[in-house]
């Protein structure tokens, strides 16, 4: 009788580096997954945030004769001007940036916003938490992400800001929509909206904005959405629905990638597009501000 010895062969090593490359590969890919999964987790949230705002802003109306929260976050005190910031108005700013007599809601001077800043608002009562006023995916430490529509809520138009009145073709549009019924498409026209103003290290200043007029020999971007997922923004509409804006041009997204560049952004000002690099994302945006009055979404 023959005994035949078998001898166990192991993994020679070209076999286990192909090994440890698969695992590696799997790895990888289950890493992006998770990454993917965190970050569309984070703009659902962020999308919620929106709908509460715009929620917000109409059960203040139901609570204040039909008047919505006004985008403003800081007062008008110029003696010399007759349009300064009324009692009403003040009352409906949705956030009060600026420090009063015994209420410090600054850390310093046109600083980053305290706490006290958002619950001193008008919003706050309706959305009951800080929490709402700030992005998961808002990388930077300020306690709000979001800004209104500079067109919306306002008593004469555009920000309820008399400067505005000695820019170049603006008078057209100061339409007051301090009512929602003063509002001609409402599931059309943006409540909220992401924004990232580093300007001063400071919060997003008043409402949002961008120069209503296509016509004029550059764009004008009073201020930038905040791409924070890439090429997307997240924003609410004044009938309280939601939606995700998505950017397509090159020249906004190279705004955008200067903008992120700088943490503290100190040579941002207003982005006058004069190549015209942005224009569809600017038309885009420039008839979701109040459409019906401003431009159509039925317009080409």
């Amino acid at each position: 009788m023959s005994i035949t010895k078998q001898t166990k062969r192991g993994f020679t090593l070209i076999e286990l580096l192909v090994v440890i490359a698969i695992i590696g590969i799997l790895m990888s890919l289950a890493v992006t997954g998770i990454g993917l999964m965190l970050t569309r987790t984070k703009a659902t949230k962020d999308l919620t945030n929106h709908k509460a705002i715009s929620a917000a802003s109409w059960t203040h109306s139901l609570d204040n004769n039909g008047r919505l929260l006004s985008p403003r976050t800081q007062k008008h005190n110029d003696a010399n001007d007759a349009l300064d910031s009324s009692a009403d108005q003040i009352s409906r700013f949705w956030v009060k940036s600026y420090d009063d007599p015994g209420a410090t809601r600054l850390e310093y001077a046109d600083g980053p916003e305290l706490a006290l800043a958002l619950e001193d608002g008008a919003a706050f009562q309706y959305l009951g938490n800080i929490n709402s006023y700030k992005s998961p995916l808002d990388p930077t430490a300020r306690l709000r992400s979001y800004s209104l529509n500079a067109f919306v809520g306002v008593e004469y138009g555009i920000d309820d800001a008399p400067g505005t009145f000695d820019i170049p073709g603006l008078s057209e549009f100061f339409i007051p929509t301090m009512t929602a019924s003063q509002i001609p498409q409402p599931s059309d026209t943006i409540a909220s909206i992401s924004e990232d103003d580093r300007r001063t290290g400071g919060p997003n200043w008043n409402g949002w904005l961008l120069h209503p007029k296509n016509d004029m020999p550059f764009l004008v971007w009073y201020d930038i959405p905040a791409f924070w997922v890439p090429n997307e923004v997240g924003a609410s509409n004044v009938d309280g629905s939601t939606q995700t804006i998505k950017l397509t041009t090159q020249g906004l997204k190279d705004r955008w990638e200067e903008i992120i560049a700088d943490p503290q952004n100190t040579g941002f000002s207003k982005w006058n597009d004069t190549d015209r690099t942005s224009e569809d994302d600017y038309n885009r945006f420039r008839k979701k501000l109040l459409p019906g009055r401003i431009g159509s979404i039925l317009d080409d």
